[in-house]
């Protein structure tokens, strides 16, 4: 357990320097960026964006289960609740579903952890873990987050075995998609 805190702590420092200097998520208002060629990033160094039409999953539906305040002090702090029916390349349709602890560093900042559990129809399963920074975007809340998936002994989902994915979500009514890094 104290491996996946500090996993998820260090994770949430790198999304936090790669969201505010834009260095891996370049994006328009609601698609990512589909350059020509790549772009140089404030470091010097070049920065591709994403496709997604490379994604690994994209999500068709969410449903909001529910959600509820932890904390209001030093920060507000909720627990929510969602189930996504989305497709994965190369398995078809599953369920996703999900829990996030988010906490609202201010009107236009929140970093969230979350997990949850991608399931096919026949009952495989494996198991997620994430962090992510969300900022609202054309009044929209933009989640951009990294997925670390574990093992599993699931025939049809083990090509997510021990991966990381980038991911991005948006509140409302917007297709969410995940990127494995290879």
């Amino acid at each position: 357990m104290k491996r996946v805190k500090v996993l998820s702590l260090c994770l949430s420092v790198f999304l936090i320097i790669a969201f505010t200097t834009g260095g891996l998520f370049l994006t328009r208002s609601d698609t990512f960026v589909q350059a020509q060629s790549p772009l140089q990033s404030i470091n010097e160094q070049i920065t591709v964006p994403l496709d997604v039409a490379d994604s690994i999953f994209n999500e068709n539906t969410t449903t909001f289960l529910g959600s509820k305040n932890i904390s209001l002090t030093p920060y507000r702090m909720t627990e929510t609740h969602y189930t996504d029916q989305g497709f994965l390349k190369g398995v078809g349709n599953v369920t996703n579903n999900q829990t996030y602890i988010d906490t609202y560093l201010s009107d236009k900042l929140v970093q969230s952890t979350g997990n949850g559990t991608f399931e096919t129809p026949d009952g495989q399963s494996i198991a997620w873990i994430s962090s992510a920074i969300g900022k609202p975007v054309d009044d929209r809340w933009v989640f951009y987050g990294i997925r670390l998936f574990n093992n599993t002994q699931s025939e049809s989902l083990s090509l997510l075995n021990n991966s990381i994915g980038l991911s991005k979500s948006v509140l409302g009514n917007e297709t969410d998609y995940i990127w494995i890094l290879k």
